[in-house]
């Protein structure tokens, strides 16, 4: 697929997908003002079904169209809402269509980079779409620095800015994580492995936030003051979290998740505002830290 027909498939699926139901006329319209249509082509109602079938193919979005009124719809929003490279592929584009309209207050747009080996990115997804094995040189924070690492990639996930392969390290059974930017060589192996079938990603860190996978699962219960109960009833920190009490003074969520390093951050990140309730064993490690912390400024 060329960038030029990919950016057109995206254009379609965020017309149609934002206006909920829409007529070949008001987007043939649309289509006439787009940035992304720099030659000036008008869309045509051939070309508009032969886009309908090649987005089905490559994406597995059906676009339907109502009879009686002839309006166009997606007939199964679920393909976007909840793939998550669907739902990627569709927020991104809408930004750079949203950053493309408006490059003449570029100056005026702050965005976040994302530091983190982009290289690599290209060729560690190939060897995972054609399950090859790798052989990478990689440094840790420390400086330590491990040579001809033999790992099957599983696959990758970004957090906080980072994008971070999980291989299985060989001849071990462990799945261990590596940070993109940290990895100094990758070498792509002809040997290739088996991908399990009952490995899914996304019930590997169901019960986890971020990307460590070192501590076990439980129930763990914090009170948010002040704002932070619509923060997190916007933006919930974990797919796990209930809410369990709410007052004017605060309110109790609840998760069901392992307290792994990245969690502790991301409770803390929220100051007096979140306090750790139970476990008890959870609530006075993290005390511990911000008793630590308290230390520092004395």
């Amino acid at each position: 697929m060329t960038d030029r027909l990919y950016a057109k498939y995206m254009w379609l699926i965020s017309t149609i997908y934002d206006a909920g139901k829409i007529s070949f006329e008001d987007i043939a319209s649309k289509w006439d003002n787009a940035y992304i249509n720099d030659l000036h082509q008008p869309l045509k109602l051939r070309t508009f079904h032969n886009h309908r079938n090649a987005i089905l193919m490559q994406f597995g979005v059906v676009i339907e169209c109502q009879r009686g009124s002839n309006l166009y719809y997606i007939d199964n929003p679920d393909a976007l809402e909840n793939d998550s490279i669907n739902q990627w592929l569709l927020d991104s584009f809408a930004v750079s269509n949203l950053l493309m309209d408006n490059r003449s207050i570029s100056d005026r747009i702050m965005l976040e980079d994302v530091p983190s080996g982009r290289y690599y990115l290209e060729i560690i997804t190939t060897a995972m779409r054609d399950n090859r094995q790798l052989v990478i040189d990689y440094e840790d924070f420390f400086g330590n620095t491990i040579q001809e690492l033999k790992v099957n990639p599983y696959f990758i996930r970004m957090f906080k800015r980072r994008w971070y392969v999980m291989a299985l390290v060989l001849p071990g059974k462990e799945i261990h994580r590596f940070g993109l930017d940290r990895i100094k060589r990758v070498e792509v192996l002809e040997s290739k492995f088996t991908y399990p079938k009952d490995f899914s990603p996304q019930d590997y860190y169901r019960d986890y936030y971020g990307v460590f996978h070192d501590a076990k699962p439980m129930t763990i219960r914090v009170k948010a003051y002040c704002e932070k109960p619509y923060y997190l009833r916007s933006l919930p920190l974990h797919h796990s979290q209930r809410e369990i009490e709410s007052n004017a003074d605060y309110t109790i969520f609840e998760y069901k998740i392992a307290p792994t390093y990245d969690f502790i951050q991301e409770v803390l990140s929220h100051g007096n505002q979140l306090e750790v309730i139970s476990p008890d064993a959870f609530r006075q490690q993290v005390k511990a830290i911000i008793q630590e912390m308290r230390d520092f400024y004395e």
